[in-house]
């Protein structure tokens, strides 16, 4: 097995701290450096609205400033990384938004505003008479599967019966829905796997979805070192930590993937995306990739240490 050499290490250390989004740095600073809580929540705070939601490109594809539920989920789900309690105001006012936008019919979050098309982003981003909601399954997995994982674990804000009610729907869709949703790049996978993930998700809705989800990720996780330059489901996108659900189903993938990792950082340390918004917006693409660039250089550093893939000071 590969190990990223510490020069290697430092030249990604270096590009995040120059090169990076403040909010990144921050939480460079504090998973390798021991920097306070603090540091990172006064950079996600940023990104947050009066009205509780997250927006300001927080997920750089998409530019509006308007709360959205996506990037609300990230928001939420890195103050959950922090160890925020419930008690902690970013995070009432988060679930208080989500609590607000839910649509009460369907049970589901509009994945981003209206008003995104108004603002640069990617393509697949763009909303044209309803191609949005028929890209994204009609939101029944993305964002919704991840964001109920949430709730769960910020139980204590969230109305008991409603979340029961939530969570047997979100459940149910996901046991029933078409193999042909968890195609593509991996990222309804992904979401699901949030959800089942949950510690405080009660073991009856997990032990209702981890069958399906560890033969859907051996289908559609890509283990080909010919496609991982692509936009596909690569096994780190589902399985990050030696923990995750489906890293052993995956191991020899995982490993492979490592090793691919290591060999593509770029020359200046950093590691680049796999897509590009082709036409769309092309002098703004060049910002969000250079986001996209110092969120994945940190993505990439923070897995290969939770796999001992770093080689240690000294060696």
């Amino acid at each position: 097995m590969k190990q990223l050499s510490r020069e290697a290490f430092d030249r990604a250390r270096d590009f995040i701290k120059a090169r990076a989004r403040p909010l990144d740095r921050a939480l460079f600073a504090h998973r390798f450096e021991g920097a306070s809580v603090d540091l990172v929540t006064a950079e996600l705070a940023r990104f947050q609205n009066d009205d509780g939601g997250f927006g300001h490109a927080l997920e750089p594809d998409v530019r509006t400033p308007t709360s959205s539920a996506l990037a609300t989920e990230i928001g939420l789900r890195t103050l959950q990384e922090l160890g925020c309690a419930s008690d902690h105001p970013m995070v009432a006012r988060a679930v208080r938004f989500l609590l607000e936008t839910i649509d009460p019919r369907t049970r589901v979050w509009r994945v981003i505003p209206p008003d995104a098309n108004a603002h640069p982003h990617a393509p697949w981003w763009h909303d044209g008479d309803g191609s949005l909601a028929r890209t994204f399954d009609d939101f029944l997995i993305i964002p919704r599967a991840s964001v109920v994982g949430l709730l769960h674990h910020y139980a204590a804000l969230v109305p008991v019966d409603w979340l029961a009610g939530l969570t047997e729907h979100t459940v149910a869709t996901l046991e029933a829905i078409a193999d042909d949703a968890f195609a593509g790049g991996g990222d309804s996978l992904r979401y699901a796997l949030h959800l089942v993930e949950t510690k405080a998700l009660p073991r009856s809705y997990r032990g209702r979805l981890v069958p399906r989800l560890c033969s859907l990720s051996r289908k559609f996780v890509s283990c080909d070192p010919q496609e991982w330059g692509g936009y596909v489901a690569a096994p780190l996108k589902v399985a990050p930590t030696p923990d995750s659900l489906v890293a052993d189903e995956l191991r020899a993938g995982l490993e492979m993937y490592l090793d691919y990792l290591i060999d593509h950082q770029a020359p200046e340390g950093a590691w680049e995306p796999t897509w590009t918004w082709g036409d769309f917006y092309p002098d703004v693409w060049e910002r969000a990739k250079l986001e996209w660039r110092g969120e994945l250089t940190l993505r990439m550093l923070t897995a290969l240490r939770a796999f001992d893939r770093i080689e240690k000071s000294g060696q």
